[in-house]
C-alpha cells in the first residue's frame, strides 16, 4: 500500500490525524528510517512522526536527541518483539534518561505475548516508571491480556497512558467464544481474559487511553475496527476521550511542537 492509499482509508473513516511510527529491525536501518519518517510528515501534515532505534544502535541517547532536537520527530517507538531484543533491559536506560530530560514520550509494544511467542520483563518496566517519572509511556495494546495489571499501573503512575491497538477487535473475538473454550484459548496467554479490569480502566482512566488502529496492519479494514470499538458500548464521554480528546491532550502536554500543530489545525 502507499501512503495515498492508507492516509485515505483513515480519512474515509473521519480521521483527521494520526501517529505515524517506524521501527528498524536492525541498527543499519534506524537513521533511514526516521528521516523517512519526518519527510512523511511533510508531505501529510495529518502525521505525527516518531523515531525508533535498535538495541543494537550505539550512543542511544544522541540518537534520540537528534530524532527530537535536529529531526524534529515527536518521541521514540519501539516493537520490541518484531525487532527482536527486550525493551525493558538496562541496554535503554540511556534511552529512557534521554527522553526523560526531554520529557518526551516513549511509545513501546505490550501483550499479546502468546501472538508473538515472547516475553517482556515487565518488573523492568515498573523500575523504568519508578525512575523516570519525566517520561510519558504509553503502552501499545495496552499490556493485553493483563488488564489487572495495567490498572493496577494506571493507578499508580500519572504519566503513563495506554493505547487500544488491537484490543477491540480481540474483545470482540473473546465475546464471541464458547464459555468452555475461553480459558483455555491460546490466543489470551495462560488464562481467561480480565474483561472486568478491562471496563475499569475504562472507567476511571479513559482520559489517558488512546485508539489505534495498526492500519495496514490492523484486525481488518479501519470500518471494521471502528466498529469493534463501538461493540464495546462505551458511553458518550469515554468514547469521545478515546477516539480523539486523550490524544489531543496527549500531543498538546507532551509533544512539543506537535502539540502546537495540533491545535493550529483543529
Amino acid at each position: 500500500m502507499t501512503p495515498d492509499d492508507i492516509i485515505a482509508d483513515i480519512r474515509a473513516c473521519g480521521t483527521t490525524r494520526a501517529f505515524n511510527f517506524v521501527f528498524p529491525l536492525k541498527d543499519e536501518e534506524t537513521g533511514m528510517l526516521n528521516e523517512f519518517s519526518r519527510e512523511l510528515s511533510r508531505s501529510y501534515p495529518m502525521l505525527v512522526p516518531f523515531g525508533s532505534l535498535h538495541v543494537d544502535t550505539p550512543r542511544k541517547d544522541e540518537v534520540a536527541e537528534h530524532c527530537i532536537v535536529k529531526l524534529g520527530l515527536a518521541g521514540i517507538k519501539l516493537h520490541p518483539y518484531a525487532q527482536g531484543f527486550e525493551a525493558f533491559s538496562p541496554d535503554f536506560e540511556p534511552l529512557f534518561r534521554k527522553l526523560s530530560d526531554l520529557r518526551r514520550p516513549l511509545f513501546v509494544h505490550t501483550g499479546f505475548d502468546a501472538f508473538y511467542g515472547c516475553t517482556q520483563d515487565l518488573d523492568y518496566l515498573q523500575g523504568i516508571l519508578d525512575r523516570h517519572p519525566d517520561m510519558p509511556v504509553v503502552l501499545v495494546h495496552s499490556l493485553f491480556p493483563r488488564f489487572k495489571l495495567a490498572y493496577e499501573l494506571m493507578a499508580r503512575y500519572p504519566h503513563l497512558y495506554l493505547d487500544m491497538t488491537n484490543v477491540p477487535g480481540t474483545l470482540a473475538i473473546y465475546s464471541k467464544m464458547p464459555e468452555a473454550e475461553r480459558a483455555s484459548a491460546g490466543a489470551f496467554d495462560e488464562g481467561p481474559l480480565e474483561v472486568d479490569d478491562f471496563y475499569s480502566i475504562l472507567a476511571e482512566f479513559s482520559g489517558r487511553v488512546m485508539f489505534g488502529t495498526d492500519h495496514p496492519a490492523g484486525m481488518g479494514s479501519p470500518e471494521q475496527i471502528y466498529k469493534d470499538l463501538d461493540g464495546l458500548g462505551l458511553d458518550d464521554s469515554t468514547r469521545k476521550d478515546i477516539l480523539r480528546d486523550s490524544a489531543t491532550r496527549f500531543l498538546e502536554r507532551h509533544c512539543g511542537q506537535w502539540g502546537i500543530r495540533i491545535r493550529s489545525l483543529s
